[in-house]
């Protein structure tokens, strides 16, 4: 969750402003959006082949391409939970959390229990700045399912969004107890630790999905913003290149160093006010 204002190209083509509330991995996420060629979608696709290649788009991190598939499918099922769901979180790896929030709503009002659409609904609103909304919807999903760790995940995120850094922290330790592999939790655990400190332990939780051949540009700009909250600015800087265009990673590099420099407090107010490093959200 913490942040860095510089927008660039990440892994040398990543648009990455940094705005976790609009990410989230989930969902709240940070967005890989790559052009491609529109889908060829033809007239005699049945719903269900067309959710199925819509979520394959969506999981290979082609949202301009599942968004189409999922809006045909609705063409030929407009009450599709499925594809309202996939709709929705494609609608979040844009950073569309108004459009996002619509379809999670239409699926709570025909399914009040599914658990995916609340989880869908919070990361909406967390991309919407509304992270005391989102904390409503998420506690809902926990009551109904108490080692839900998608959940306790996003709590984890709307709790750090409002300041509230040991109570997310403590939702983090609880999730990463059920789901250990799961690593949006140890991503924002991390970065919420960077915060706060203890420093030591923000670089022990990333340094292992960081440096993974998988790992996303949301985990290692949080490892770097961990380094330069160490004062290992040299890990810290080479991290940012990692991800970012030169001049990118030195703006992104020269924010993590004011925010270096200021008091707990007023670092914590300073995220809260432009959440930029990463906060991911996750998958529904």
């Amino acid at each position: 969750m913490a942040n860095a204002a510089a927008p660039g190209r990440g892994d040398k083509n990543l648009g990455v402003g940094m705005k976790l509330a609009r990410l989230l991995g989930a969902g709240l996420a940070l967005l890989l959006v790559g052009a491609c060629d529109p889908p060829d979608i033809s007239r005699g696709d049945d719903y269900d082949a067309t959710v199925r290649r819509a979520d394959e788009a969506r999981q290979a991190g082609n949202p301009d391409t599942a968004i189409p598939l999922y809006e045909r499918a609705l063409q030929a099922n407009p009450n599709g939970v499925e594809a309202k769901l996939g709709l929705g979180q494609s609608f979040l790896s844009v950073g569309a959390g108004d459009e996002a929030a619509a379809q999670f709503r239409d699926v709570l009002a025909r399914r009040s229990g599914d658990n995916a659409a609340r989880r869908g609904l919070a990361g909406a609103l967390i991309a919407m700045g509304q992270p005391a909304l989102a904390e409503q919807q998420i506690d809902a999903a926990l009551r109904a399912d108490a080692a839900d760790y998608r959940a306790l995940n996003l709590l984890g995120v709307a709790l750090d969004l409002q300041g509230r850094h040991a109570e997310a922290q403590a939702n983090y330790r609880r999730g990463i107890e059920l789901a250990p592999d799961y690593v949006p939790l140890r991503s924002n655990f991390g970065l919420s630790l960077a915060l706060t400190g203890p420093v030591p332990e923000a670089i022990a939780q990333l340094t292992p999905i960081a440096g993974s051949a998988r790992a996303d540009a949301r985990t290692r700009l949080n490892l770097a913003f961990a380094y330069a909250m160490a004062g290992d600015l040299e890990n810290s800087l080479q991290l940012c290149r990692r991800v970012l265009d030169e001049r990118y990673a030195q703006r992104q590099f020269a924010y993590f160093m004011q925010l270096r420099a200021l008091p707990p407090e007023t670092r914590s107010a300073e995220f809260r006010r432009n959440p930029g490093l990463v906060a991911a959200g996750g998958s529904l």
